[in-house]
Parts: structure tokens; sequence; C-alpha cells
């Protein structure tokens, strides 16, 4: 209901407030006012607002010079597939001031035309670097076996089968205390880790198998602790083949405490 000035004194009273009742914020705020008021104290709120930054030590704020502009574009047309941080690095200031771009995708390219008319012509994108798709075996105590895909080939179920025979060389090689023991194997849910093949050839090597949850990439050691360190760890470095891509994992892997890989599957047990 609404009530006009003229009515105020006919409308009903509100009901008088409790005497134990807690004081509001805003309350207290309105309460602080009053007793300054009366004591005839001043009292007021002041705002200042900069338009511009204080000087500060530091590198200075005006990095978008010509020179360096100039010296940026020849960088990237002598090398396109630079680094943002290398960038960076040549010209001595933050990765936040360089500013590079991701082409764009055909949906986000995609624009309004006239009846007849043709649609802008899209850059054609450069092949991305190659890869190297390593499977590592791996436990408590560091890596047992490594293998490098090679180039245009593809993991199959033979591919799987007779890896898991060179892991089993290898780890009655590099882990002899287990040749009495039954050898704890856990592994995602990959097609090829879980086709009748594989579970046979797991049976034959008298390996019990762990069971892993499906859509769970989250309990799987190289997926949440071991491939993303390696990838950061790799992050930034460039390499000119797949050996030196090999060679340097092989070297991180082997410059890694054996701490480092128990902790890995210690993690497993809260997850």
């Amino acid at each position: 209901m609404n009530v006009n000035a003229d009515d105020a004194g006919e409308a009903d009273a509100p009901a008088p407030r409790p005497r134990d009742a807690p004081t509001m914020p805003h309350e207290q705020e309105y309460n602080h006012i009053v007793a300054a008021a009366r004591a005839r104290t001043p009292f007021c709120l002041r705002y200042r607002f900069y338009t511009s930054d204080a000087e500060r030590s530091g590198r200075p704020k005006e990095v978008i010079t010509p020179e360096i502009v100039d010296k940026i574009h020849e960088m990237i047309l002598d090398d396109r597939r630079m680094k943002v941080r290398e960038l960076a690095h040549a010209v001595d200031i933050s990765t936040e001031r360089i500013h590079h771009n991701t082409p764009e995708t055909k949906e986000q390219s995609k624009q309004w035309v006239s009846r007849g008319e043709r649609g802008p012509k899209k850059a054609k994108q450069s092949l991305s670097a190659n890869k190297v798709m390593a499977t590592v075996f791996w436990d408590a105590r560091g890596v047992i076996h490594i293998d490098y895909l090679e180039k245009g080939k593809t993991i199959t179920v033979e591919y799987y089968s007779k890896l898991l025979d060179r892991f089993d060389v290898d780890l009655k090689q590099k882990r002899p205390h287990l040749a009495k023991k039954k050898v704890l194997f856990h592994q995602d849910n990959a097609r090829v880790h879980t086709c009748l093949v594989t579970m046979a050839k797991i049976h034959e090597l008298r390996y019990e198998l762990l069971p892993h949850p499906a859509y769970s990439p989250d309990l799987a050691p190289c997926d949440y602790y071991l491939f993303p360190n390696l990838k950061k760890w790799l992050g930034g470095k460039r390499f000119e083949s797949n050996e030196e891509v090999i060679t340097e994992t092989n070297a991180y892997f082997e410059s890694l405490e054996k701490t480092y890989y128990l902790e890995g599957i210690k993690k497993l047990e809260k997850r």
C-alpha cells in the first residue's frame, strides 16, 4: 500500500523494536552520524579519483615504441614459430605486453554476405609441430620402460600386446625382487587396454589387473601426475627433431628422485 505525505500520520505506526534486538550494520553507521551531528562534529565522506598512474620504480610503463614494434616484427618474420616468452626476453619486457594473435576458426569467421557475393578468404594455417607419443610404465621406484611410437603408426591391439612383452622383460631385469610376487598392474580404460587380446596377454604374464572406473582420468597416475609435470618442464623449449624430444624426455625422467615417483603413487590413495 502506498502512503502519501499528507496521509503519513494516519498510517499505522511501526511496531516497537525489542531492546535486546541486534543492531544492523547500516543502523550502526546511522547512529554514528547522528552522534557526530549532535556533538557538532564535522562529518563528511571524500573520494579521490585519479586518471593517471603514479610514478613508481621498475620498467617504464610506455613500451610500445616504434623501435620495439619493428624489432618484434622482424623477429617474427624470421621465425614465425617464436614463442611469446622468447620475444619478451629479447626486448626486455613482460609477456603481458606482447599480444599474439590466434587465427579464427571457421565458426568464428562467419559473416553475412549478399546473395551472390563470395565470402572473404580465410588464411590457411600451417601444420602443427610433430608430436611424439610415449607410453610409460613406472612404479613407486621410477620408470621401468618407455616406448616411443614411430611416426605414422598407431597403437593397435597387436602393438600393445607386444609392448607388454617388452615391458615384462625390463620388469624382470629392473625389479628382480618381483619375480616370485604378484605384480599389480594398473591402466586406464582405453580400447586397446580392455580388449580380449590384451586381457589374455595380462593373464599370460600373471599380472593382477587393478580395476579402473570408467571416465575417470583423474584416477590414472600418468594423467594427474606424471605427464602434466612433464609437459610443464618441456613447455617453452624448442626441438628440431623427434630424437631431441626423446633424448630430453629420457633425461628428465632420469633426473627425478625416487621419492618423486613414490609421491605420485601415494596421491592415488586420496583421490
